[in-house]
């Protein structure tokens, strides 16, 4: 008798890579855990987290390459739903060399690499917060392309950041525009919220007396605008580790993987913006406080994305409207 049964398997090995990846860069507490022992105690250092990295051996790719901030060399890390899973030699010999290890559900007895076990039930928590984001991206990428929703806000201060945004145009020459983001818990844990077709302001201002140097969540003192700029996002996340554009905002051409300071980028294109040619405010005290907080929250943070309503989100063009006709 030919017995036809349906696949009980409904996940692949990308649903535990992005566990993998978001419990390391934003659960602060239970990253420690999915970490062998020899690098538990560099947790605190850990810079980047480099999917499918390439760098030292082209016939084999480990899926992700662990860079701590005190070690020039990754640590490659092979994700499997079983340990017997892992059975080429020409993958246990590349992570034995390069110290990698292996992560897991279960927990071998004989294995010659390092082994992380990941926890059933925190791996089981993350699924079902994260069902309708993940159902999101998987049907946007299979069926239909789905449009993105949200606005957000990017607040930047200091001529450094408005010459670095000037310097991106120019090199982008009016196509598709890029940022990118420091490696802080917060700025990338909204960067995964990104999607395609999501809209972003960058709002670059300057504090007015007596606000000091950081914005006061607060405050309805006046804010002086620098430059707006109104975009779609066309590619939400993605890492790159070679090239002019891997250390583009960094100081130096030649930063090392580990001591790469602003690694996570998007895409974007510029819909509409206003430049101002003499002074102009913006008058917090028009603003709800929600928005308020946004706009010190990201400033305060060095620039980071913030989601802020429909509603606020006109108000703010609003008032950038009025000020563009001098009303």
């Amino acid at each position: 008798m030919l017995k036809k049964t349906i696949n009980r398997n409904a996940f692949n090995e990308k649903l535990i890579h992005r566990y993998y990846f978001e419990t390391l860069y934003l659960d602060r507490d239970k990253r420690k855990e999915l970490l062998p022992e020899f690098l538990k105690k560099k947790v605190t250092k850990l810079n980047l987290i480099v999917p499918e990295d390439t760098k030292y051996d082209k016939n084999y790719r480990a899926d992700f390459t662990l860079y701590f901030k005190d070690d020039e060399e990754g640590y490659p890390v092979e994700i499997k739903w079983h340990s017997e899973e892992l059975n080429k030699k020409n993958q246990l010999d590349y992570l034995n060399e390069h110290k990698g290890f292996l992560v897991s559900f279960d927990n071998p007895k004989n294995l010659t690499i390092p082994h992380v076990a990941i926890d059933n039930i925190h791996f089981k928590r993350w699924l079902v917060k994260k069902v309708d984001i993940l159902w999101d991206d998987s049907i946007s990428s299979k069926v239909i392309q789905k449009t993105g929703e949200k606005t957000w806000i990017v607040v930047l201060r200091g001529q450094g950041a408005l010459e670095n945004f000037h310097k991106m145009k120019i090199e982008c020459k009016n196509k598709t525009n890029f940022w990118a983001f420091k490696n802080e818990k917060y700025a990338v844990e909204n960067l995964l919220n990104l999607e395609i077709g999501d809209e972003m302001l960058f709002l670059f201002v300057k504090s007015v007396h007596p606000e000091g140097s950081a914005l006061i969540p607060d405050s309805e003192n006046k804010l002086e605008l620098l430059e707006i700029y109104f975009t779609k996002i066309e590619l939400p996340y993605y890492m790159v580790l070679e090239g002019n554009r891997s250390t583009f905002f960094e100081q130096r051409d030649d930063l090392p993987i580990n001591k790469r300071i602003w690694p996570h980028f998007f895409d974007f294109k510029i819909t509409d913006s206003y430049i101002p040619t003499v002074n102009k405010y913006l008058e917090r005290k028009k603003f709800s406080k929600e928005l308020r907080h946004k706009i010190a929250d990201s400033s305060n943070r060095g620039g980071i994305l913030m989601p802020i309503s429909s509603v606020d989100a006109m108000d703010l063009k609003g008032q950038i409207r009025l000020l563009e006709k001098g009303l």
